[in-house]
């Protein structure tokens, strides 16, 4: 649709604004949690992070729906997103209005910064923002983080009619009291205040109590009394008064079974609360530590594949520094034997790889010795040197040797394979 394209560019928009390095995958985290809860909306802002430095940061904030005690209420949070978001777990608040104030937790500290297990284990991909905020619904149904802010004494009308003053006991209440009110007043008070997902999450009022006047019963005891009762008791006979509202007779303290049993009950819901969260927070533990047990198994042995690789190659490495240095040992002496000035002769210098290869040459030089005395001899001969019987009985000898020479030397190259 044309709103939810609209909100898809918004969302890219503020995390290019951001510096996101992953737009893709952060929009996508992004966009699945907004289709969900739809009064969470998406900026930017100037933040200051824990690392202490203030930067441009995405920001989701708004409001999520939270069942506490039979009655839903809607929890202002914002949450600010890294720039490695999905990758690094984001920074988690809960947001009191005016008329708020944070009750203080070990999972929400008195700034309103929410701490919770899932946060220290994130890791991307099994762990997102809609996850995220279904562990924060769960934590706060167990314990409301905001209720309304106390009236700070008897508040007045425009027609300055007076309202009902009480002491507060001594002991707390299994459910809050009227200073940590987590629950919207009940149908029929005087403000008329409906409770429900879309009512205001939190009482407040001008010229009223906080809890309803009743005819034939009150839910707060007088300034004497030491235990108070567990919740309100609504009256069936209840009506608006339209003139001075009178404060509410004192009553007796009420019966020692009714206390007992809301002690226990206290007591009981307490214990299963800190049970629950120990058994979550061990489990958490424990699920962290086989998963970091897991990944240093997984490094120990690619460091052992890592130390098997460079000791290989450090072998290889030395065999190849032995070979280097007995080249160079080579090479050396070369060079000394080149300086100390002895010149090799023609005959040492030009040799043959192998004796095959030597006998060929020296035959070859034969020959060409040869064809050297058929020219002499005919030289001699033409001068008068010689007669012509001494000329053929030198050429004859020397035809032999030749015949001898080349014969030897068509040998060696078959033995070599070379052309004959």
């Amino acid at each position: 649709s044309r709103m939810s394209t609209v909100d898809e560019h918004k969302i890219v928009r503020d995390l290019r604004a951001a510096n996101s390095k992953y737009v893709d995958s952060a929009k996508g985290d992004v966009m699945a949690v907004m289709r969900v809860y739809k009064d969470l909306k998406s900026d930017t802002e100037l933040y200051m992070f824990p690392d202490g430095k203030k930067r441009h940061a995405f920001k989701i904030f708004g409001t999520i729906p939270v069942q506490y005690k039979g009655s839903v209420y809607n929890i202002p949070i914002s949450i600010y997103l890294w720039d490695s978001h999905p990758y690094y777990a984001p920074i988690c608040n809960v947001v009191p209005t005016a008329t708020m104030v944070i009750k203080e937790s070990e999972h929400v500290n008195k700034q309103g910064r929410v701490f919770l297990p899932y946060l220290n284990e994130w890791r991307f991909p099994g762990y997102d923002l809609y996850g995220l905020i279904q562990m924060m619904v769960m934590i706060f149904q167990d314990r409301c983080p905001l209720f309304a802010r106390p009236a700070g004494g008897s508040t007045s009308s425009s027609t300055s009619q007076p309202s009902a003053t009480y002491t507060h006991p001594a002991m707390p209440t299994p459910y809050p009291s009227d200073n940590a009110l987590p629950y919207p007043v009940q149908p029929g008070d005087a403000d008329g205040v409906m409770a429900g997902a879309n009512a205001t999450p939190y009482p407040t009022g001008s010229g009223a109590t906080p809890y309803p006047t009743t005819t034939n019963a009150t839910s707060y005891p007088t300034t004497g009394s030491t235990f108070p009762s567990p919740y309100p008791a609504m009256g069936s006979g209840y009506q608006p008064q339209h003139g001075p509202i009178r404060a509410a007779p004192p009553v007796p303290p009420p019966p020692s079974d009714a206390i007992r049993s809301s002690l226990l009950s206290a007591v009981e819901e307490k214990l299963r609360n800190r049970l629950r969260d120990k058994l979550g927070t061990t489990y958490a533990e424990m699920a962290s530590m086989r998963q970091s047990q897991a990944e240093l198994k997984a490094g120990q042995q690619r460091l052992r594949v890592a130390i098997e690789t460079l000791e290989k190659q450090s072998k290889e490495l030395d065999g190849m520094l032995d070979g280097y240095s007995s080249k160079k040992h080579e090479l050396d002496k070369a060079l000394a034997d080149v300086a100390s000035g002895d010149e090799p002769t023609i005959d040492e210098a030009i040799d043959a790889s192998t004796p095959l290869e030597r006998q060929l040459l020296d035959h070859y030089a034969s020959d060409l010795a040869c064809d050297d005395a058929y020219y002499v001899m005919g030289e001699a001969l033409k001068n008068g040197s010689i007669s012509p019987s001494e000329y053929l009985r030198h050429i004859r000898d020397i035809s032999r040797k030749q015949f001898v020479h080349r014969a030897t030397m068509r040998k060696c190259r078959i033995a070599l394979g070379l052309a004959a």
